[in-house]
């Protein structure tokens, strides 16, 4: 995706505007497939980077070089990146990120970014571990519980996943219920809007893939022996009568999944 692009600055900047199309629109998971030359490490720094609340990156992150420009990427501004930094700040109920920080026995310790570490009864996980948790009970002592990201009733951000085999591995796992292919060369949005739709309202674990710098989805799934029209339910031109010569693949995420966020309401 950034591998054409000369210099790390402007590389932190394209996956920056990758990281806020994926909260934007609300997806749950970014899949990294590799390419070459790889970039796939990168990527994977930056973007985790960018969806981890600044009060843990302390905790996540060590000096890196992949991060050298971690301070021109935009803050996602997402509900799991509060901006309350003091105790007496949040309500009963909600919900923060944390990284445990030491326990023992049956309660362990979580850094939730405020001025006092939260108590939480269970097993403790292993110390640097990152747990999502619910304030339970701010006085006379500041207590919560681990909770799963499935349970909280609004977007959390995204996940990250590598995917180190084919991309057509990736499309044939049972596991997506739709799949779809961006590609400058597949029908136009125009001809199959409806039925898109439809589909893709339905879907609860949808696929969107998206090509290289140098290769479409359809090419990509060439090499691999097989042929992208067995494999995706859709290869979609999300982009009829381009202005431009070509798409960038960052501005092809963000049209695509602006489409689809339409299709979803």
């Amino acid at each position: 995706m950034v591998a054409e692009i000369n210099n790390l600055r402007d590389k932190t900047i394209i996956l920056g505007q990758i990281g806020r199309a994926a909260a934007i629109y609300r997806a749950d998971q970014i899949i990294i497939y590799k390419d070459q030359p790889d970039e796939s490490l990168l990527m994977k720094y930056i973007l985790g980077y960018l969806e981890t609340p600044q009060y843990l990156r302390k905790h996540m992150f060590d000096v890196r070089p992949e991060l050298q420009y971690a301070g021109t990427l935009p803050p996602l501004r997402t509900p799991h990146h509060p901006t309350e930094e003091r105790l007496n700040e949040l309500r009963i109920g909600e919900f923060r990120e944390g990284v445990v920080i030491g326990g023992s026995n049956f309660h362990y310790k979580v850094d939730v970014g405020v001025n006092a570490f939260m108590n939480v009864r269970g097993k403790p996980p292993l110390k640097g571990t990152r747990v999502t948790t619910q304030v339970m009970q701010i006085e006379p002592e500041f207590s919560g519980r681990r909770v799963k990201k499935k349970d909280i009733p609004y977007y959390w951000g995204y996940d990250l996943r590598g995917h180190n085999r084919w991309l057509s591995e990736l499309a044939y796992n049972p596991e997506w219920d739709l799949k779809i292919a961006a590609s400058k060369n597949g029908e136009s949005i125009t001809n199959i809007e409806d039925n898109l739709k439809a589909d893709f309202a339905k879907s609860d674990k949808t696929l969107i893939v998206f090509g290289s710098y140098k290769e479409g989805v359809s090419e990509i799934i060439e090499h691999e022996g097989r042929r992208a029209v067995e494999i995706f339910d859709y290869i979609v031109n999300m982009i009829p009568n381009q202005g431009t010569e070509t798409v960038r693949t960052e501005e092809a995420v963000i049209s695509t999944l602006a489409v689809l966020n339409i299709f979803k309401e």
